[in-house]
């Protein structure tokens, strides 16, 4: 008997106005599982996240987090959301506030953890994210890379369940994308369940369990990374991956001119 699944989005759809953003969608994420969430810019990705972190309300269908049934009030609300972890494009840390304190606002105002006890958690996740030397930092201070992993360390102050993945690399310059993804491949192999929207297809193949292809607001594949990256059955998931190929063939004579 399979267990309850940490994530599950049932039949959701999501509209703007008349457009339909997310149809019908359906999808089911165990606990420990890694889902990489991929498909051309519009299609509802970052709007499927939104709604797993009830950012977003959706119009019609179900979606829990560790069987839990969805808010109905701000209180649990609040509760559900402080089980789901979220990294965003842009890392939106408080900047007046150290690296140290952008970690630590989460658990003491929040959670009303000891301030002397998330301080010892705050430095032992900066640890974790290669980030010791830089906890009394200012974000002006540190580069995007640094910034987005302080960012990460921040969801984890949380102690989430689950970790959502919104294009975490998009915002970096091309030789900060590493350092990010190294972060993000530890939390994988530490069996954290989670959800990335990615464009990095070498980091979707290495880490996810799963790969889920969503087009127009439709998941139109899933299944592991090597079948649907290497010989995937839907024409879209072919057209979609064959134009980013084209995209880096054009990127590598720029990347090869600047060295």
């Amino acid at each position: 008997m399979m267990s309850q699944p940490m994530v599950q989005v049932s039949h959701v759809w999501k509209r703007y106005g008349a457009l339909d953003v997310l149809k019908d969608v359906s999808l089911e994420v165990q606990k420990g599982e890694v889902v990489s969430i991929i498909g051309p810019s519009g299609s509802g990705k970052s709007t499927l996240l939104r709604c797993i972190n009830y950012l977003e309300k959706v119009d019609s269908g179900v979606i829990r987090i560790a069987g839990n049934p969805p808010p109905s009030d701000e209180r649990t609300l609040n509760l559900a959301r402080s089980r789901i972890g979220v990294v965003f494009q842009h890392f939106n840390l408080f900047p007046h506030m150290t690296a140290l304190g952008n970690v630590i606002e989460g658990p003491v105002q929040v959670k009303k953890m000891p301030r002397s006890e998330s301080i010892e958690m705050a430095r032992s996740l900066l640890a974790r994210v290669g980030l010791s030397d830089k906890e009394n930092a200012y974000p002006h201070q540190l580069s995007g890379g640094q910034k987005q992993r302080v960012a990460i360390a921040r969801a984890l102050a949380m102690q989430p369940e689950v970790m959502l993945f919104d294009e975490a690399t998009s915002a970096l310059d091309p030789e900060l994308v590493g350092e990010v993804l190294a972060v993000m491949r530890d939390l994988a192999s530490s069996g954290m369940t989670m959800l990335v929207v990615t464009h990095e297809m070498e980091f979707a193949r290495d880490v996810s369990d799963r790969i889920v292809v969503l087009v127009d607001g439709s998941i139109v594949e899933e299944g592991p990374p090597g079948q649907v990256l290497s010989v995937p059955k839907n024409k879209r998931t072919r057209e979609f991956l064959s134009r980013v190929l084209e995209g880096r063939r054009a990127q590598l004579p720029a990347a090869l001119g600047a060295r």
